[in-house]
């Protein structure tokens, strides 16, 4: 039997619009430290936006503090728990 479900974020293209829509809740593999490691690690993060530096890093603003810096697009879209995500928005 098919699975019928429709998967959310299946392609880099849904994953790039949900990352940069504002609001949304985003559920990483690991736990980032915000502003060092005083600081609990956290495993969510609200988007507010999606910051580019001049080097192609990026990092989530998020609403109460933001996520590490990643070298691209690509390896913050891999430190995200899609299939995590998959379940919680189904």
């Amino acid at each position: 039997m098919k699975d019928s479900v429709e998967k959310k974020y299946d392609t880099d293209e849904k994953r790039i619009k949900f990352l940069r829509t504002r609001g949304n809740l985003i559920t990483f593999k690991e736990k980032f430290y915000p502003r060092g490691t005083a600081n609990p690690g956290r495993l969510q993060i609200i988007v507010c936006s999606i910051e580019k530096a001049r080097n192609k890093s990026v990092k989530i603003s998020g609403s109460f503090y933001d996520s590490n810096w990643y070298n691209s697009m690509e390896e913050l879209i891999d430190s995200i728990d899609w299939e995590e995500m998959e379940q919680m928005h189904a």
